[in-house]
């Protein structure tokens, strides 16, 4: 009798946590778009305020991610939780391609992306665990290649050469459509320093989701069509001014 009530308070307590649960996580498919965001991460440190130590591995001489984000939602069940073993054998590609540039640890980093963005993907059956999250944005790195796109269009980091924005936004149309935006930072010089790329997906992945822009906290902007942009190489010693 005690046993059979012991049990029933159990479950009793298990069934209120799974409604909670399930409250909390009513509001993951509030979103119709996201936002898949590429990192240039030559640029990353020049906009860095200087109370945060910035380090740009050797590793890191090609675009990585910043984040997969679905939008106007964020941090959307507490409960659910990221650890090491979630990512199964994901670490050593998202070193790669999804690193820190703050002096701290990479996975506290996807944590924190996991936390803020990825639970609010759980809704998708593409991206209803971690595994399944980070190796899609894994994915859409190489469907999204600004490497090779900007390559193919003998668009090169350099010190000393500058670009219109046009001329980089027709080496993307092949593969992200019209729809696209690159951010800008403005440096020390008063140049104008390609930083980061938004595309805008639907929940098939695919580019060209429209929707009105939630207000933007960073300190990135639309580049200026005005002015010619760098596209800085790479440089790991002086990362916050990669060109003196």
């Amino acid at each position: 009798m005690v046993r059979g009530a012991v049990l029933l308070l159990l479950w009793l307590a298990g069934a209120e946590m799974l409604r909670e649960e399930q409250v909390e996580r009513s509001g993951f498919c509030s979103w119709k778009c996201m936002k898949f965001v590429q990192m240039w991460p030559a640029s990353f440190c020049v906009a860095l305020g200087p109370r945060f130590d910035c380090v740009v591995p050797e590793s890191a001489d090609s675009w990585t991610i910043h984040g997969l984000w679905p939008s106007s939602v964020m941090n959307c069940c507490s409960c659910w939780h990221l650890f090491p073993s979630d990512l199964m054998d994901l670490p050593k590609q998202l070193a790669q391609h999804w690193p820190t540039f703050l002096n701290a640890s990479n996975f506290k980093f996807w944590k924190e992306e996991w936390q803020k963005h990825g639970t609010c993907a759980g809704c998708m059956e593409a991206l209803s665990s971690p595994s399944k999250y980070f190796g899609a944005a894994l994915d859409l790195r190489t469907t999204y290649n600004i490497d090779r796109a900007f390559q193919r269009a003998g668009i090169l980091p350099s010190c000393n050469h500058s670009y219109q924005l046009q001329t980089l936004r027709e080496a993307l149309v092949p593969i992200l459509g019209k729809e696209h935006q690159l951010q800008c930072v403005t440096d020390g010089q008063a140049r104008q320093i390609l930083v980061q790329l938004k595309v805008s997906l639907f929940s098939n992945f695919s580019a060209g989701c429209l929707e009105e822009e939630a207000r933007d906290f960073s300190p990135y902007r639309p580049c200026e069509n005005q002015r010619r942009i760098f596209y800085f190489p790479p440089n790991q010693k002086n990362p916050r001014d990669p060109c003196p």
